[in-house]
């Protein structure tokens, strides 16, 4: 079959377009690997390892809108709430969107599922019967080669939005 000259082209613009469409950038598998490693720490309590995915000036705000400035407070909370009401809990999360803010910032969104928890914070309710979901947006920076966070927050989602 002969294809024109304007129609060879189509195509091959076409196929790199599709290929280069779904191409991610290594800093994508990176923080993609982060956001795992969240998890694995909140699932085995290790408020260091949590706390360790953070720049030492990164911040957090939580589901009650406090925040947590350096990873010492964010470490800290994070200890206190899995020695408490999330003790023994399990973190599941999806990334719901991977966006690159020039080349040295990367805004994530998480969409978080935390079950078997104990209790919750005053203030918060869980969305479902044993299941609190949160939005969390972390912001990745890269410094001197490395990417880790400078800002999160996290949103509870009220039990009405789920329905």
């Amino acid at each position: 079959m002969k294809f024109s000259q304007s129609v060879r082209v189509w195509l091959v613009a076409a196929m790199l377009g599709a290929s280069s469409a779904h191409a991610e950038p290594p800093a994508g598998h990176i923080v993609r690997d982060s956001v795992e490693r969240l998890a694995q720490a909140w699932n085995a309590s290790d408020a260091n390892g949590w706390a360790a995915e953070y720049w030492p000036d990164g911040e957090l705000t939580n589901v009650l809108g406090t925040v947590l400035a350096g990873t010492d407070q964010v470490r800290d909370r994070t200890a206190d709430i899995l020695a408490g009401p999330f003790r023994g809990s399990h973190f599941a999360f999806s990334i719901r969107n991977i966006r690159f803010v020039g080349t040295d910032a990367v805004i994530v969104d998480t969409d978080i599922t935390i079950t078997a928890f104990r209790g919750l914070p005053p203030g918060i309710e869980a969305t479902r019967t044993g299941e609190l979901l949160t939005r969390m947006k972390h912001v990745y920076e890269r410094r001197r080669g490395s990417w880790r966070i400078v800002a999160s927050q996290n949103t509870a989602v009220a039990a009405m939005a789920a329905r």
